[in-house]
């Protein structure tokens, strides 16, 4: 029997025909999500740490529906639709859905991360761009962690839904999302939901797209980092070999900020419910330092260990 999700590769051709995105962004959004700050080489090794406590997390038959995912030959296509995308040149390597949303789009891949931001699916000019995977990801080997990136616009349209997450009762709703990419299907637990500053120089900018890692330790550390920075606290676990998926729009608290929110795959033979009772505020979320400057607040003290 195909993977449930196969329906819509299969469709991924037609759509490069008749879609034309309904995404757009505002005059400050021409330069995220992934401006040249964020599309740079790979920033500095964050903090080394002794131990990492790993909290299991709590499952329960909840929605969405309970699934098993087995593990996808991630070098063979789930169908034929890479051929059939590669004759009429598509970039499509991918579809992300956020069910309880209208986030329901095919994703995009190339080697220049501002191509998309002003190009649609057809790769012609278009100031409302396209969704896209960050140029450094790889899709097929694939990469353990993977940033996807869409524009945001008050009027509405693709990524501008993560909004939502800002507030804890749209995260209780709506803990999980699914991207499926040309090669495996995947159901992501929202583990993390952060703000990041889009330039490098604020003092707590923490260079989160990156894809891989060079240890378990290494990842582990890089979840410590994205943890500390969420808003709510999750009984989401996660263990070192564990593959993730970073969803970014841009928001505008403050100048060049990001929304972000990270989800872990469903792992195989694992349920994809997700109990969320015990989801709450995190009052010691560490934010970009613009944001404390522009509330005048003072930046809690966050020890990595």
């Amino acid at each position: 029997m195909k993977p449930k999700k196969v329906r819509s590769i299969l469709i991924f051709s037609a759509l490069i025909l008749l879609l034309s995105t309904a995404l757009s962004c505002n005059a400050a959004d021409t330069e995220v999500p992934a401006d040249k700050a964020i599309a740079v080489e790979e920033a500095e090794a964050a903090e080394a740490v002794e131990a990492v406590e790993v909290v299991e997390g709590v499952e329960a038959a909840e929605i969405p529906e309970t699934i098993e995912i087995a593990e996808s030959n991630d070098t063979v296509p789930l169908s034929d639709a890479p051929e059939q995308a590669a004759e009429k040149e598509s970039d499509v390597i991918g579809w992300i859905k956020v069910p309880g949303t209208d986030i329901d789009y095919p994703v995009v891949h190339c080697k220049d991360n501002a191509f998309y931001l002003d190009h649609d699916l057809n790769k012609a000019s278009s100031p409302d761009g396209a969704i896209f995977l960050d140029m450094r990801a790889d899709i097929k080997k694939p990469s353990q962690s993977l940033s996807i990136y869409g524009h945001h616009r008050e009027s509405g349209g693709m990524f501008s839904a993560l909004h939502g997450y800002k507030d804890l009762s749209f995260y209780k709703s709506r803990p999980v999302f699914e991207f499926d990419s040309l090669y495996a299907e995947g159901v992501y637990k929202i583990f993390s939901v952060f703000y990041m500053a889009g330039n490098r120089d604020d003092e707590f900018f923490y260079y989160y797209p990156k894809a891989d890692f060079e240890s378990d330790r290494d990842f582990m550390n890089h979840i410590i980092h994205l943890k500390a920075r969420s808003i709510f606290v999750t009984d989401v676990d996660i263990v070192p070999r564990d593959r993730l998926v970073l969803l970014t729009c841009c928001t505008y608290e403050t100048d060049n900020l990001r929304l972000v929110i990270a989800g872990r795959k469903v792992r195989p033979g694992e349920t994809a419910a997700v109990d969320t009772s015990g989801a709450r505020e995190n009052p010691e979320a560490l934010y970009p330092k613009k944001w404390y400057d522009a509330k005048g607040l003072t930046a809690p003290v966050v020890v990595y260990e």
